[in-house]
This record gives C-alpha cells, sequence and structure tokens, in this order.
C-alpha cells in the first residue's frame, strides 16, 4: 500500500537517544487496525534493538481517546493475512508479548478511553498513568460475544487478584480509573 493509502496513525519521536514517545493519532476514536499493525510493529522492533533506547512512553493526539478496540469494520483478509511475528503469535498479541518483555521501561499515559487493545497495551506495558477524571478502561469484547485477544486473561489477574479480573473480563463494564484505586491497586494519576 502507499503511504496515501496508508497514513501514519502512530507517530514516534525520538526525543532524546534514551527516551521515546509513541503517538496515537487515529481520529476521531483511535480505533486499531491492520493498517496500525505494521507501524506499531515497527516501532515494537526498533526499541527492541536499540541500544540506546530505555524508556518508552505510549500516549494519544486525539482528545478523550487513548486506543480503543480492533477495527471490526475492516475487511478481514485484512487481518488474517498479516504474518505471524516472531514470536510465532498473531501480530497483535506478538507485539505485546514483546512489549512485556522488552528492554525499555514501557508507560502509558492515559487521558480517555483505554478499551480492548489499548486496555491490552496498557496491560503488557510496565507503567500506567491515567487521568482520575478522564481515564475510561475496559474489555468490552465478552459483552459482545467476543474474545480478547491481546493477553488481558493472563495478565489482568496479576494486577487486580482473579476475582476482580474476571469482573472485569467477563462483565464487559466500562470502569473509571478511580474504580481501579478502590479495588486496591496501584496506579499512578496523571491529574
Amino acid at each position: 500500500m502507499s503511504d496515501i493509502a496508508n497514513p501514519r496513525r502512530i507517530r514516534l519521536e525520538r526525543r532524546s537517544p534514551s527516551y521515546w514517545r509513541v503517538t496515537f493519532d487515529h481520529p476521531p476514536l483511535n480505533i486499531f487496525g491492520p493498517e496500525t499493525i505494521p507501524q506499531l510493529n515497527e516501532i515494537v522492533t526498533a526499541f527492541e534493538t536499540d541500544e540506546h533506547v530505555k524508556v518508552v512512553v505510549f500516549d494519544s493526539a486525539v482528545e478523550g481517546f487513548f486506543l480503543t478496540h480492533y477495527d471490526f469494520l475492516a475487511k478481514l483478509e485484512d487481518t488474517t493475512s498479516l504474518p505471524p511475528g516472531p514470536t510465532g503469535l498473531q501480530p497483535l498479541p506478538d507485539m505485546l508479548a514483546r512489549l512485556s518483555r522488552a528492554p525499555v521501561g514501557s508507560i502509558v499515559s492515559i487521558r480517555g478511553r483505554a478499551t480492548g487493545v489499548g486496555s491490552e497495551l496498557s496491560l503488557a506495558s510496565d507503567m500506567r498513568f491515567a487521568s482520575r477524571e478522564k481515564a475510561i478502561l475496559s474489555q468490552w469484547e465478552v459483552g459482545a460475544g467476543l474474545v480478547p485477544g491481546g493477553g488481558p486473561m493472563a495478565r489482568l489477574p496479576r494486577l487486580i487478584g482473579r476475582g476482580r479480573a474476571l469482573e472485569v473480563l467477563l462483565g464487559a463494564d466500562d470502569m473509571s480509573w478511580s474504580w481501579k484505586i478502590g479495588q486496591g491497586v496501584k496506579v499512578y494519576s496523571l491529574g
């Protein structure tokens, strides 16, 4: 595909050799899909292989949305035709697994909705900073008869315990960040 047909939805800014910033910019909702998978894969590969980068911060340029669900309106073959990643997993879980094991500190800055892929990227990262007023997280898939594909069933219980993780995953409800604080989860507020 050409750059016109496949514009950059994810920007990488190397603020210094050791500090990189990754910004999601896919208005109006920051939906993640087959056109953004190669873009994120390129970035994950870059910080996996760069010996100077120490910290990568993920944020959003779209007001009210960090990163939302996978684009279920995209053609199925646009996703299924993507090759597995280096781990042997499909591209999205591959990148999240690699992110969780990367030799860099990964931080998400959430000022809005982080649902589906956004929540999964947050769970795969080392630290999560969230706005008390604007952050909303969810794993909505079960409510729509789908299975969350980015690893929340493995990662969420380690952060909030099995019972609460089942509540989040099976309830498929939106939760404000204050809910997570009230449930004994250590989070960091952006204010």
